[in-house]
């Protein structure tokens, strides 16, 4: 029985994480990583661990949580979460997790304790976060985006405040073409992180 219940969690876990193996669109979430990469989610399927259907359900956990609580505050218009698509190609998308009352892009990062000491050490956010919400800012109705973390293991919060720089979002519709371009050519773009598996 043992055996079998933990059998059946698993196969739920990975039925209802809302983890996507294969997304048909450049997402606009993805921005920090190489155009090798990006090229290649979008053609296809990539093989998805347990480990990872895990994290991708404990942050839509505590997105969710946080929302709740942040809209008791008073602080997130419930219901503001938008898909955002590229003006010139519409294989280009996000999609946010709503907005502040204020009107401000509101994005929740939920991470391990350790990442949020470097992340108010550095007072900065990290790449993956930054192109990110530059990207949003660039494609939706945003001057700035306000980033809540909270930590998985205190429950610690942590608020950092990004806004509108237009040469990054330029760099990222730059990016995003170039990978569409390869897309339709058939061609894969060059690695330019030196990590991508041959």
């Amino acid at each position: 029985m043992d055996n079998t219940l933990t059998d059946s969690i698993r196969l739920h876990l990975r039925e209802n994480s809302g983890l996507e193996a294969h997304r048909p669109y450049v997402g606009m979430s993805a921005m920090a990583e190489c155009e090798l990469e990006l090229y290649r989610r979008y053609l296809g399927p990539r093989p998805v661990t347990d480990y990872q259907h895990a994290m991708c359900y404990l942050g839509y956990l505590f997105e969710r949580d946080l929302k709740t609580r942040l809209a008791d505050l008073g602080y997130y218009r419930p219901g503001s979460e938008r898909e955002l698509l590229a003006p010139f190609d519409d294989r280009f998308r996000g999609h946010t997790e709503g907005e502040t009352v204020e009107g401000a892009l509101l994005e929740i990062k939920s991470v391990t304790e350790n990442k949020l000491m470097r992340i108010r050490r550095d007072s900065r956010l990290p790449d993956s976060h930054f192109y990110q919400v530059q990207t949003y800012l660039r494609y939706g109705p945003y001057d700035e985006a306000v980033v809540v973390y909270v930590c998985r293991d205190t429950l610690e919060h942590h608020v950092q405040v990004s806004r509108r720089k237009e040469v990054v979002g330029e760099q990222m519709e730059l990016k995003a073409q170039r990978v569409l371009a390869a897309i339709d050519a058939g061609v894969p773009p060059p690695c330019v992180c030196g990590k991508c598996p041959r």
